[in-house]
Formats: C-alpha cells, sequence, structure tokens
C-alpha cells in the first residue's frame, strides 16, 4: 500500500493545523491485527496483549471490557476446558472482525482520490462480510446488527448514507403509512432530538463544568536552608 514518509506525515499535519502548535508531533508505530489465539492454556490475553486494529476510531477500551467479562463467564472452575477456551476464542475473533469491518468501511467507501493511499482504499479488496453488508444495504436499504456487536444500526446507516451509498428501495412498512402518518413519524424523531439536544450543555460549557483545566501548582517551600 502506497504510505508518506515520516517526514512527508509530519509536514501535512503541521500545514493543517489552525493555531498554535502546542507540542511536537510523536511518531507512533503499531501493526494492526488480532492474534490467532487469544486463549492458550492458562494465558488469556487481553487489551493490547490481544490486538488493535487503529487509533482514530478507538476501541481498545472496549474490547477490554469485553475479555474480562467474557473470561468472567468461561472462568475455569476444574480445571481448564478446551472447549472453554476455543468458545473464547471464536467470540473474540468474531468481536474483532465486527469491529474491522466497520472500520474499514469508511477508508473503503470513499469518493476521495486525490492521494494514491485513497485510491488505494477505494480499489481494495474488503472482507467477504463488510462487502455483504455493504451490497444488503445498497439493495434494499437493511442493515442488521448481531450479538455483543459494538456498533448499532444507525452508526452503520449514517457511515455509508454519508459516503454515498443510497439505498435502491426503502423498507416495506414505510409503505403502510399515509403521508400524514409518515409526516407524523418523523416529526415525532425530529421533536425528541431537539427536546434531548435542549436539555444538554454546549460544548465549552460542558468542559468548563466536567473537566476544568487543573490550576497550576504552587511551589512547595523546603524545608531547611543552604
Amino acid at each position: 500500500m502506497p504510505s508518506l514518509s515520516d517526514e512527508q506525515a509530519r509536514k501535512t499535519l503541521v500545514e493543517n493545523i489552525e493555531g498554535k502548535m502546542l507540542t511536537e508531533p510523536r511518531v507512533l508505530k503499531f501493526h494492526a491485527g488480532q492474534r490467532r489465539r487469544h486463549w492458550v492454556k492458562n494465558c488469556v490475553a487481553i487489551g493490547l496483549a490481544s490486538g488493535f486494529i487503529e487509533p482514530l476510531e478507538s476501541t481498545s477500551i472496549h474490547l477490554i471490557q469485553r475479555g474480562i467479562i467474557r473470561l468472567m463467564q468461561l472462568f475455569p472452575f476444574a480445571g481448564i476446558s478446551p472447549s472453554d477456551i476455543d468458545e473464547f476464542n471464536q467470540q473474540t475473533k468474531v468481536e474483532f472482525e465486527h469491529i474491522r469491518d466497520f472500520i474499514i468501511l469508511h477508508y473503503h467507501v470513499t469518493d476521495r482520490q486525490d492521494t494514491p493511499f485513497w485510491r488505494h482504499c477505494r480499489g481494495m479488496e474488503i472482507p467477504a462480510s463488510l462487502a455483504h453488508r455493504i451490497r444488503l444495504f445498497r439493495e434494499t436499504g437493511r442493515v442488521f446488527r448481531g450479538p455483543n456487536e459494538l456498533f448499532q444500526e444507525y452508526s452503520w446507516i449514517q457511515v455509508m448514507m454519508r459516503q454515498g451509498i443510497v439505498p435502491q428501495q426503502y423498507h416495506p412498512v414505510a409503505g403502510v403509512m399515509n403521508d400524514e402518518e409518515l409526516r407524523s413519524f418523523l416529526n415525532g424523531i425530529s421533536a425528541g432530538v431537539d427536546r434531548t439536544v435542549a436539555q444538554l450543555p454546549g460544548h465549552q460549557t460542558y468542559l468548563r463544568q466536567y473537566c476544568p483545566a487543573a490550576p497550576p501548582m504552587a511551589a512547595k517551600p523546603v524545608a531547611g536552608g543552604m
């Protein structure tokens, strides 16, 4: 896959920063992927020891929590059971793959062709599971969420429609309503959103109230003298 050098990436980042740069950019390197087996004998990999996908749609905390819950559900009682290990590994593998598909969707379904990177993403081979989701939504407008999937149906819909995938059909339940019923239904959704937004603080207010900057620490007097 075409890539930028560290210096080219730094230059692109710095040129697009608005305002004063507070610190020098750092180069972070990682290998995306997951372990072939997350539980082997009496060792269980959880968190970054288990795998890492990418930092922009960060899912590490969720995967840590899910890994702990899964281990509690399958924790050995009278010795380690191979069937427990197999179930743990299978569930973890599927969960990683669901997240992987959602991440790849952002990069693959794009109109951008201004750099070799984005042209590669548009043309790259994608997992069959993701290709099916895209095809299903494009042809029928349907989205389904599997058990324990992190991302909800509306998350998939938002990304696909925002990236230009317009379904060729709509759900048949919409045809059961007349125009007035459909208008009332949609207005109800809109009104609910408006009520919720009206109760929420603005971004700056939220920051001041819940996570204000810590005051500078005063210098402590030194006991004794020189």
